[in-house]
């Protein structure tokens, strides 16, 4: 049996910026180039900057959508059963209290609506931690210093093919990059 052997840490050329506007403009102009772009990095989010990266649209919508239906199904589902529904196994709490239906539909409205929200909301977050890869114990893996604080950085892969470090210096001085360096993978 043989041993994989250990991968050298990647290495990419990053650009730091100090604005977002010198941030979308530079992920445009690179993109555009057909220079391979790993990721931007923003102390917050940066309207458009995935859709300047090329990026496909989110699946988390319908992980949020899905959630969201199965809560409105549970919410549907526990009030039913509740009201009345009598099966072999199962038996509810049927109350005729002045001549109410066994099943109020708009009683059902305001349970429905916040189990709807709860189980969306609980999803899309949970959708978001798993789809980056935020999940607890996790340490970054590429560190640009300041880009959490105010800082804009774009990162290019510099083993995917089409890299070429003259055009994305160029472009990235063009657009004032505040530095431009090469910085390692952490392992």
């Amino acid at each position: 049996m043989h041993d994989a052997a250990p991968q050298a840490p990647r290495s990419f050329l990053v650009g730091v910026f100090d604005d977002e506007h010198a941030i979308l403009a530079v992920t445009r102009a690179i993109a555009a180039a057909g220079l391979p772009i790993h990721d931007c990095f923003t102390p917050y989010a940066v309207h458009g900057l995935e859709r300047a990266q090329g990026l496909p649209r989110s699946k988390l919508t319908f992980v949020c959508f899905g959630g969201g239906a199965i809560g409105f199904l549970t919410a549907v589902a526990l009030q039913t059963y509740t009201q009345g529904i009598e099966t072999s196994f199962l038996s509810g709490w049927p109350l005729n209290v002045g001549g109410k239906p066994f099943i109020p539909n708009t009683a059902f409205v305001p349970v429905c609506f916040e189990l709807t929200v709860l189980f969306a909301g609980l999803s899309a977050a949970a959708g978001l931690l798993l789809f980056c890869g935020l999940l607890p114990g996790r340490q970054p893996k590429l560190l640009v210093d300041g880009v959490t604080d105010d800082k804009f950085a774009i990162a290019l892969d510099t083993a995917a093919p089409g890299f070429d470090e003259a055009k994305a210096r160029a472009l990235m001085a063009a657009h004032h990059a505040v530095e431009v360096s090469y910085i390692a993978e952490a392992a």
